[in-house]
């Protein structure tokens, strides 16, 4: 059965929301197959393998939708319309034909299957193999989620890709210590992270604030590795 329905419409529904809708693209199906419900601490699931759907849900918001290809953990292939054009005939040399270079890539080795991620398009696409080699590699599932604005990842000063990030705020990003440096005197007065030692500072004694201000440059070193 055919749906007339795209993935990223749930984004951004709540609970109840997201329930309605798949429980009125499963009222077609016989026998009608149930939800599934699963709540963690940091985040829940609402499922219906029956239509290969799957939806996370964090802070009571949906924010990924996992589009499944068939005899994959027992989900039934999704039939809606798939992102960027993406079919489930596509293999791994496919996608980065259509789609170019990802923007990160993980798993691979001997247990852990391959997958790429697209942030700026919304788009992880998860294949069923674990080998980088292997250019025939099927689509197990595709992740939808809120796109990125091409700008994040990037360093804020000089445009290059960013590794790191301010070691105060965990927000600015940078390639570099030197960009960082540079961008500090410009920084420091949005720094949240800056901002609330300064007023940590003003509750100590007096000797200890002018000991502070004399090292207050130190923080220009503070850069975090991105994960």
């Amino acid at each position: 059965m055919e749906l007339c329905f795209e993935a990223v419409e749930l984004l951004g529904l709540d609970e109840a929301a997201c329930r309605s809708v798949l429980e009125d693209l499963a009222k077609n199906l016989r026998p009608v197959p149930p939800l599934e419900f699963k709540s963690f601490s940091d985040c829940s699931y609402l499922t219906c393998k029956a239509l290969g759907l799957q939806i996370r849900l964090t802070t009571g918001k949906a924010d990924v939708v996992f589009l499944y290809n068939e005899s994959v953990e027992g989900f039934s292939r999704f039939e809606g319309t798939l992102p960027e054009g993406l079919q489930w005939s596509h293999h791994s040399k496919d996608v980065i034909l259509m789609l170019g270079e990802p923007s990160d890539k993980y798993g691979g080795g001997r247990f852990r299957a391959v997958g790429i991620s697209y942030e700026t398009l919304g788009v992880d696409i998860q294949f069923k193999e674990s080998s980088w080699e292997d250019q025939k590699n099927p689509i197990a599932f595709i992740s939808v989620f809120h796109r990125l604005d091409p700008s994040h990842g990037l360093c804020e000063l000089c445009g290059k890709r960013a590794s790191f990030r301010c070691g105060l705020c965990k927000t600015k990003r940078y390639c570099s210590s030197d960009c960082q440096k540079r961008d500090w005197r410009k920084h420091q007065l949005e720094c949240s992270g800056y901002q609330a030692s300064l007023k940590c500072d003003d509750l100590l004694p007096r000797c200890q604030q002018a000991s502070q201000k004399l090292t207050a440059g130190l923080v220009t070193v503070a850069l975090d590795t991105m994960d």
